[in-house]
This record gives structure tokens, C-alpha cells and sequence, in this order.
């Protein structure tokens, strides 16, 4: 039994959950691969390479489960400026991917994170070099179509000059049960908040959520039970809580916190920022200090305790993800080209290495088989 065959009965005879990684590289490279793991131990396996989507710098899913979404991080498509979204097929049974079944113009260059709206009808991309988002819609089968909105982000660069120097779309998410989409932008240190008209299927202008100058905000996360959200802060080091009004699609800032230890002074920025889902626990990534920081979320009012800092067994986590069960994280550490499985205590939060690593090339976004990102 050779081939697609091969894998099928390998998939469907394992305990394992299915991922994805997505990763730098040429159009010839395997920028992408479907892993498992097994979840009694935590180890890992690559079942297939894809090729043909040059720089998958971020993944993403359909709800349905049928569409693998892929950044395509590069800063000219079809000879005019700006990245692309690949849509692949998953074979639903195995978690296998089959074929690129549309691609579509993000109009913005660089394309660097991507999103579905829980209705499935509109793919959101923050374009880093572009400085603006866009909204793809989708058909019903989650295939891509032309952008129906770009949103310029505008405003007073950060200070840091020579990371600052114009607006940085770093990272697009629908506000959960709301019909608003926050962008954090790292060039104006703010997080721009848009309206999703559904029945027009565009983006509106909604509110602008400035922060303290120098921070370059990257990513967000959204609390699931408290009207909290928390910005990880690359250029500070740091995650800022949000107060949000749901009603209102309003973010205010609140308390800041530093990502690392404060006896150390070397290089850091940090990158990524999950929340378990049971909203206990806060993670964010560490690139310099090469760590993950674990902090106890406040069940009321939202704060923030640090409770860890772990090496996360390589160089630069730029990306790293919580399983859906919740007992493992796996970081992708891009410079050192691995990921690595740390055990994850329910109870108090804390991760424990397991031993476990797989290796492969430039890995810079993890995205579990039934998340949608």
C-alpha cells in the first residue's frame, strides 16, 4: 500500500490529533505540513509535505473543517503589490490535505495573519509591510474570492524608529460573538477595532484603541468567560490587559506586565499569546529570553500573576499553540527549525518538558485540525 493510501490507513489507525505547521520557504519547499500527535505521550509525526505556498506564514481553518487557509507572506502577486491566501482542502476523515482550491489578492503586501469569521463567510489578513487588513469574502464551500474591503491604518508612528517608522498589521481577529474585528497594529502602537456589516459583507471604520507609545503591539487574545482581552507587546516585552464592551465593540487599555524576568537585560521581543480555555491561565512567547512566561488569570477582574517562565527548547518561539484538550502547548521556535511539546498541568496552569521534539524547517504558525486559528 503506497501513497495517499498509505497515510489514510496510517491516520485513521493512530490516537492522535491532527495539526498543521506552516513555515518560510521557497514555492518548491514544503512550507506546510500535517502532523499528529499521540496524545498519551506527546510525541509527534510529520504524515505529509505540501508544497506550492511560498512563506505560510500563518494558518488558519474554516469552521466546517474542510478549508486549511495559508498566508502566502510575500510583497507581489500576479505582478501588482500585495500578498496572497491560499485555500487548501482537507480530506475531512484523515486531516490529509489534498489540493489548492482558490487563491486571492490580500492587495496589502505581506501578508502575515489570517482569520475566518465564526459564520464562515469572510477571511480577515493583516499585511505587516501594507499596513492595512483585508476582508476576503467566502462562498459557501469556503472557497476565495476578490477582497470586498482594505482598510488603511493610519496614525502617529511609535518611537521606536527603526521598527516604527509606518503603520505594521500584525494580526486581525473577529471580537467573539460580536459583529466587530480588532486589528493590533505594531507601527502605531494601537489596536484598530472595525465593524462587519454582514448583509453588505464590508469592513466600516469603528474605534481606534491607542497604547503606550514604544510597545508594538502583535497579537491578541480574547478571554472567553470575562469582557477582557490581552496584547502581547513585541517591542516592550510585555502583555497589556483590555477592558471590552461587547455592546459597544470598545477596547480601553488597562494594566501592563512584563514578559520576562526582571534580572534580565539582554535582547527580548516577545511574539505570541494564547488563553487557556478555561480562562485561567495566560501564555506568551519570549524571543531572545527564548521562553514561554505563564501567567494566573484573575477570575473576576482579569489580572494578571506571573507563575513561570520555561526555556522553550529552542531559539525564536515565534508561534506556539495550546491542544485542544489543553494538556499539551507545542512551541514552533523558527531560528533553531523545531517544536517542541511541553506537558501542561491543568490545575495550576504550569508547563514540564516532555522530551519530545520534531524537527523541520522555519516553523512560524501551528494551527490544531478543529481550531479555527
Amino acid at each position: 500500500m503506497k501513497g495517499w493510501d498509505y497515510l489514510s490507513s496510517l491516520v485513521n489507525g493512530w490516537d492522535k490529533g491532527i495539526f498543521y505547521v506552516g513555515s518560510y520557504g521557497e514555492k518548491s519547499d514544503a512550507t506546510i505540513h500535517a502532523c499528529t500527535m499521540e496524545k498519551t505521550t506527546g510525541k509527534l509525526h510529520i504524515i505529509q509535505r505540501f508544497t506550492n505556498v511560498e512563506n505560510a506564514s500563518f494558518l488558519a481553518i474554516h469552521p466546517d473543517g474542510k478549508r486549511l487557509y495559508a498566508a502566502k507572506e510575500i510583497g507581489e502577486s500576479g505582478g501588482q503589490p500585495g500578498g496572497e491566501v491560499a485555500a487548501i482542502s482537507i480530506e475531512v476523515e484523515t486531516g490529509l490535505l489534498k489540493d489548492i482550491t482558490s487563491v486571492a489578492s490580500t492587495i496589502g503586501q505581506h501578508p502575515c495573519y489570517v482569520s475566518v469569521n465564526q459564520e464562515g463567510t469572510g477571511l480577515y489578513a493583516a499585511n505587516y509591510t501594507g499596513g492595512n487588513i483585508t476582508l476576503l469574502p467566502l462562498t459557501e464551500d469556503g472557497e476565495l474570492q476578490n477582497a470586498a474591503s482594505l482598510m488603511q491604518h493610519e496614525g502617529e508612528p511609535g518611537p521606536v524608529v527603526d521598527r516604527q517608522g509606518a503603520p505594521h498589521a500584525h494580526c486581525v481577529v473577529p471580537i467573539p460573538g460580536t459583529p466587530f474585528v480588532s486589528a493590533v497594529d505594531l507601527g502605531i502602537d494601537a489596536v484598530v477595532t472595525y465593524r462587519y456589516d454582514k448583509e453588505a459583507g464590508i469592513l466600516a471604520n469603528h474605534h481606534i484603541t491607542k497604547l503606550q507609545g514604544g510597545t508594538g503591539p502583535r497579537h491578541i487574545a480574547f478571554h472567553p468567560k470575562l469582557a477582557v482581552a490581552y496584547v502581547t507587546n513585541e517591542l516592550a516585552s510585555s502583555v497589556t490587559l483590555l477592558h471590552l464592551d461587547k455592546d459597544a465593540g470598545l477596547l480601553t487599555e488597562g494594566a501592563t506586565y512584563s514578559t520576562i524576568p526582571t534580572e534580565y537585560t539582554d535582547y527580548n521581543d516577545s511574539a505570541d499569546i494564547h488563553v487557556s480555555s478555561d480562562g485561567k491561565f495566560l501564555y506568551s512567547s519570549n524571543r531572545g529570553h527564548n521562553s514561554i512566561a505563564v501567567f494566573a488569570i484573575d477570575g473576576q477582574s482579569g489580572t494578571l500573576t506571573s507563575i513561570q517562565h520555561i526555556g522553550c527548547g529552542g531559539e525564536q518561539p515565534r508561534n506556539f499553540g495550546l491542544t485542544p484538550e489543553g494538556d499539551y502547548v507545542l512551541v514552533a521556535n523558527q531560528k533553531t527549525g523545531n517544536i517542541v511539546v511541553f506537558r501542561r498541568d491543568r490545575e495550576s496552569g504550569t508547563i514540564s518538558e516532555t522530551g519530545f521534539t520534531l524537527e523541520l524547517n522555519a516553523p512560524v504558525s501551528i494551527c490544531f485540525a478543529n481550531n479555527s486559528h
